[in-house]
């Protein structure tokens, strides 16, 4: 019951803190680990991913498993090539990959990172998509996209007030543009460190 998972997960915190003890505390629920720990050790058969603060760990991931263990996340393909990142119609400054030739690259970005336009932005910084389902849950709205019949949907999530201040439905033509992403090369003979984009055309 998710009512009392959330109360004993409060439970379990106030009792940490009053025994002043150290304690480790397994699970697989990221909201889990997110409220009670202080530290996070993230593992993948055996593994450590990356070890950090729950803000350390959900604002950087150090690897792609991380950034998929924590939440729902929408995932692009493209490829770095001489310091420049191409996501599909999407096309990033990278510095840090100058050397790169056409290495297939990973791009992830949370669904609330992501900004729906009803008008294409100059440069290449927005992707086409046709909203195909609208859900309202609650307190938030979903927002279920597609470039092209076939392809894997993508999800942006919204607060229900910035939804009324431009209702989009089904079959609506967007925009997409994402405010921060995280690329990841696949080039396990020349590894580099995952480069972080603040939607503003560069990496930083």
């Amino acid at each position: 019951d998710t009512k009392v998972r959330k109360e004993l997960r409060r439970w379990l915190r106030r009792l940490h803190d009053e025994l002043h003890v150290t304690s480790v505390f397994v699970t697989h629920d990221q909201e889990e680990a997110l409220e009670v720990a202080d530290q996070i050790v993230v593992m993948d058969h055996g593994h450590i991913e990356q070890i950090g603060t729950p803000e350390e760990v959900y604002d950087a991931p150090a690897t792609p498993f991380v950034y998929q263990f924590l939440g729902h996340i929408n995932l692009f393909h493209g490829r770095a090539h001489a310091g420049w990142v191409r996501l599909g119609g999407l096309r990033l400054r990278a510095p840090e990959y100058q050397d790169a030739k056409q290495v297939p690259a990973l791009a992830y970005v949370r669904p609330h990172d992501i900004d729906l336009l009803r008008e294409p932005e100059d440069g290449d910084t927005t992707l086409p998509a046709k909203i195909s389902r609208v859900s309202i849950l609650g307190s938030l709205v979903r927002l279920e996209l597609r470039q092209t019949p076939g392809d894997e949907t993508a999800e942006v999530e919204m607060t229900r007030e910035r939804y009324a201040a431009d209702p989009l439905k089904a079959g609506d033509l967007v925009f997409v543009k994402p405010r921060q992403l995280r690329v990841f090369l696949q080039d396990e003979a020349n590894p580099a460190p995952p480069m972080h984009w603040n939607g503003h055309g560069d990496g930083i």
